[in-house]
């Protein structure tokens, strides 16, 4: 298990072997990380890789099989997670509650007394410019700034670890640039964040770390430049004739795999091509047999691109037929 430094302050969260397994076969094996204070840690998985399950474990909502969760140092007990702050993907305000009620319902639920409570509300409000609208419902408030008050909710109590669930989930950039903002502010204090996305560009952005996760088990954790190393050298191909671009590849040396969906006839691969091939050796080879090439984009050297390489085959693409080497 990493440990932190003699003298530093002990790491807000260490995830170690963790498994649960549910009557249907499906839950997680073997998931690790590690979060530092002050970090930002993205958590990246396709649906049914296990991101769930393992965020209700560190929240205390499951016992998993076997495997540990520590927070600060600790074993995860009820007076640890008291400094968690938890933003759920299915939203928990009602649309009647007003901002600053909801705010210090949560503060008090972790321990504030009601005066300190409604200090930290107005105040939190405040902060996100929302001070005049401290009696307004959240079915009045525009979608960004209702989510700004569920964030709002997670810290009321000052947590040092927050633990959010696709925060970003039907924002638009506006509401996105301020939530970061508030994360950045978050961070500063010491705090730690792990989140939960899809969006791979929000992680690239934002994170320190990236933890990713592959049929229930932790498949890379470490910092965003070093996942990006992982990219695989090779290209997306649309086209028509599926024959043909096999054929190519195979003589290329390489392997290709198709997405699920066709964009009318054309149907959209994934050719990964042996470290020594250029890319446009690939593009010759089509040419030359006359194919129509709908489109033709190198997969970027990003953490989009180690994603797909990392998470093998528990991703949202289909295994075609492999070209042979």
């Amino acid at each position: 298990m990493p440990q932190s430094p003699q003298n530093a302050a002990p790491a807000p969260l260490q995830v170690t072997n963790l498994a649960k397994t549910y009557a249907g076969g499906r839950g997680v094996r073997d998931v690790n990380m590690t979060l530092m204070p002050g970090s930002i840690t993205g958590f990246i998985g396709v649906n049914g890789a296990g991101k769930s399950t393992t965020l209700k474990a560190i929240i205390g909502l499951l016992q998993p099989d076997s495997g540990e969760v520590r927070l600060f140092g600790e074993p995860a007990s009820f007076a640890a997670r008291a400094r968690l702050g938890f933003l759920p993907e299915e939203r928990g305000l009602t649309p009647r509650e007003r901002a600053r009620d909801a705010i210090a319902f949560h503060a008090q639920l972790k321990g504030l007394s009601r005066g300190a409570a409604y200090r930290r509300a107005d105040a939190l409000l405040e902060r996100i410019g929302l001070a005049g609208r401290t009696r307004a419902r959240i079915s009045e408030l525009s979608k960004g700034n209702a989510q700004r008050v569920q964030i709002l909710c997670a810290i009321a109590h000052e947590p040092a670890l927050l633990v959010l669930d696709e925060p970003f989930s039907g924002l638009d950039p506006i509401a996105q640039a301020e939530l970061q903002s508030l994360f950045s502010e978050f961070r500063s204090g010491g705090g730690a964040i792990l989140f939960s996305t899809h969006s791979m560009a929000v992680a690239e952005r934002l994170c320190d770390h990236v933890v990713i996760l592959s049929q229930g088990r932790t498949v890379f954790e470490g910092p965003v430049a070093d996942a990006a190393a992982h990219a695989p050298h090779g290209v997306y191909v649309t086209l028509d004739d599926d024959a043909a671009l096999l054929e190519v590849v195979s003589a290329l040396g390489g392997q290709a795999e198709a997405f699920p969906s066709k964009m009318s006839n054309a149907l959209r691969w994934r050719v990964i091509l042996p470290r020594n091939v250029a890319y446009p050796a690939l593009m010759r080879g089509l040419a030359e047999k006359g194919l129509a090439i709908h489109g033709f984009e190198p997969i970027q050297a990003d953490l989009e691109g180690a994603f797909w390489s990392l998470a093998g085959q528990d991703r949202a693409l289909q295994p075609a037929q492999k070209a042979a080497a």
